[in-house]
């Protein structure tokens, strides 16, 4: 089998979706015989299972002969570890992979992403249209494979325990992202209002780390008893609140494939997601959830519509729990990844 290094960052507070596929896909090739080194700040999920998974932080770790076969970039947000993978790869004579993980929008290093997208010998995409995007960026067309995404909840959740810990009481509606623009947080916390119009026992969650300054104030400037903001909170309390969810909301305006979703659908929940491009091919709009343009009138009217029907919004919930379940596996993503290596 090959001798793949693999070079992510990690975000301050939580593992972001970025990390959460490349420890897991790690961990999957590890398990398949592939020899896998894994060059990261990152700490590894408390469970992790990758077998003789070799952990590094800095690449002085690495003997002055070492050779790998692969070098693995994820995640173009991080433009460090990027560019130290084309680095090494070029070093080694190795063939570079890479996982942009992030919509362009994002990328602090524009001229970076585009290199990468010309070096790399293949691509991992997660939607079509993001493939159509990284051709614009130098991509090859024929080095581009798209693989799948998978939720990353372990044990059991307890929405009950969560439920009667915050006092809720009526229709919640959770938020779980980093709260910087491009997420829609803040477009949620205007939508609040308009809501409670027609439901005014509605109750939100926001959950994860504050990316955005304006974010504390934004949070003071809405305060509600029925705004209740979680901040960072651990994997079982994550569960916990994805399962005493009515509907998750993240009404992002540049995104790739939010993990999230994937962990709501697998816990029975519809999404209401953003627009940005490539969101038909993420969201079954009517079907598993719906996609609304990120405003506050518009993210009111679809939130309004699924915490009013009980029918429709756990069909949804049902519909993108068995998708979940067919197609989104961490089995699938490793096979993907495996043939396009």
């Amino acid at each position: 089998m090959s001798e793949v290094l693999v070079t992510f960052g990690c975000y301050p507070s939580a593992h972001a979706g970025a990390e959460r596929m490349a420890w897991r896909t790690s961990e999957y090739l590890a398990r398949r015989g592939y020899a896998v080194s894994v060059l990261t700040d990152s700490v590894a999920p408390p469970d992790l299972d990758g077998g003789p998974l070799r952990i590094l932080r800095s690449d002085r770790d690495l003997a002055p002969d070492w050779r790998a076969d692969i070098v693995h970039a994820y995640d173009l947000a991080k433009p460090e570890y990027v560019a130290t993978a084309l680095e090494l790869a070029e070093r080694c004579g190795a063939r570079l992979a890479l996982t942009p993980a992030t919509a362009p929008q994002l990328w602090p290093d524009a001229a970076l992403g585009r290199a990468a997208c010309r070096r790399a010998r293949v691509i991992y995409v997660l939607t079509a249209s993001e493939a159509r995007v990284l051709c614009e960026f130098g991509a090859a067309p024929d080095r581009i494979r798209r693989i799948p995404h998978a939720p990353d909840l372990r044990g059991d959740p307890d929405p009950v325990r969560l439920r009667r810990r915050l006092g809720l009481r009526g229709p919640t509606v959770v938020f779980a992202g980093r709260r910087i623009p491009s997420k829609g947080y803040g477009e949620l916390l205007r939508a609040a209002p308009l809501i409670w119009r027609e439901v005014p026992d509605a109750e939100f969650l926001f959950l994860g780390p504050n990316g955005d300054p304006a974010a504390a104030e934004a949070f003071r400037a809405h305060a509600d008893p029925r705004i209740h903001d979680l901040g960072v909170v651990d994997e079982q309390t994550k569960y916990d609140a994805l399962a005493a969810a009515d509907v998750l909301c993240l009404p992002s305006s540049a995104d790739v494939f939010p993990l999230v979703f994937l962990e709501a659908w697998a816990c029975g929940r519809p999404v209401v997601s953003g627009d940005f491009a490539g969101a038909e091919q993420v969201v079954e709009h009517g079907v598993d959830g719906l996609i609304v343009t990120p405003r506050p009138a518009e993210i009111a009217k679809a939130l309004v519509y699924l915490l009013s029907d009980n029918e429709i919004r756990r069909a949804m919930g049902r519909a993108g729990q068995a998708r979940v379940r067919q197609d989104f596996t961490w089995d699938s993503v490793a096979a993907g990844v495996a043939a396009g290596y």
